[in-house]
């Protein structure tokens, strides 16, 4: 199923009703403006790409897997929120920039770009393979450094524009078992403030939220594959419960609208103070 789009401001299915309910609900800055959500097909990226819908803006919701991104941005079309559904492996280049190229021609300017897809490759240092490893930087890291380089060269000339990285606190604490994912994650982070820094005379935000441990599908089967004792490890968490995907998503918003101006290079853990607390805690993300 397409998405309609007579102009950048009528979107079938999109109600007047639906419409109000947003303009009263938006952070400022965020109706009508157009965000990218990659790796959006479920989890953590499904609930960023609902929220920021719900709060007025157009959102092109990518997927490698495209079955999931129309499944997806099918659910939230039937909502009256107004998602595109977009196929692309954000560790290639040329897929890339065709679906920015799209957003663009089809929704409008690109304004938000949330960096969200990634991957866990586990497996003890000595026994992880080097296909396992390149695996991980080419889409934690990678991805989000091409993503983001397609994204600033449309709002570099607009002076405009919001990244926002979705690491973890798996980039800010050592673990066992996880080294790639681990070290893809703090590339993320240091990535973030290294654009922030080039991107803050042309107007454009960058930030980077670090989910620590949150109830999403991911978590309860990787939890299932490793024999981990989730109940054990929530009971570690200062807040005494995990986070929620929702937690996030409105975070993102916050760092898209225009309240958040001039917040950039900042990395926030979202995680109950999990990552001040506990030195090891696996699977978050």
């Amino acid at each position: 199923m397409e998405l309609l789009i007579g102009s950048h401001t009528d979107i079938v299915g999109w109600t007047e009703t639906t419409r109000g309910r947003n303009e009263a609900n938006s952070m400022s800055g965020l109706q009508d403006r157009v965000a990218i959500v990659t790796g959006g097909g479920r989890g953590i990226g499904r609930t960023i790409a609902q929220v920021l819908a719900q709060k007025g803006m157009r959102v092109g919701l990518n997927d490698v897997n495209i079955v999931a991104a129309e499944t997806t941005a099918q659910e939230l079309r039937a909502e009256g929120l107004p998602v595109l559904a977009l196929a692309g492996d954000v560790s290639r280049k040329a897929e890339v920039t065709a679906m920015i190229d799209r957003v663009e021609a089809e929704l409008g300017p690109l304004w938000l770009l949330v960096n969200n897809a990634g991957i866990l490759n586990a497996a003890p240092a000595a026994e992880l393979t080097e296909e396992a490893w390149d695996e991980a930087f080419n889409v934690d890291a990678k991805g989000v450094f091409l993503c983001s380089q397609a994204a600033i060269k449309k709002m570099i000339p607009r002076r405009g524009g919001r990244i926002v990285n979705i690491a973890s606190i798996a980039g800010m604490i050592a673990r066992t078992g996880e080294i790639a994912y681990c070290s893809a994650k703090a590339a993320v982070i240091h990535f973030t403030r290294c654009l922030a820094v080039e991107m803050a005379p042309h107007g454009i935000t960058v930030n980077c939220l670090c989910p620590g441990m949150t109830r999403t599908e991911m978590l309860t089967v990787t939890a299932k594959e490793r024999g981990l004792d989730l109940d054990r490890m929530v009971k570690l968490i200062p807040a005494g419960r995990m986070a929620e995907e929702a937690d996030h998503a409105h975070l993102v918003a916050y760092f898209a609208s225009d309240e958040a101006a001039h917040v950039t290079g900042q990395v926030v853990a979202v995680d109950g103070a999990q990552s001040l607390s506990h030195p090891y805690m696996s699977c978050e993300h």
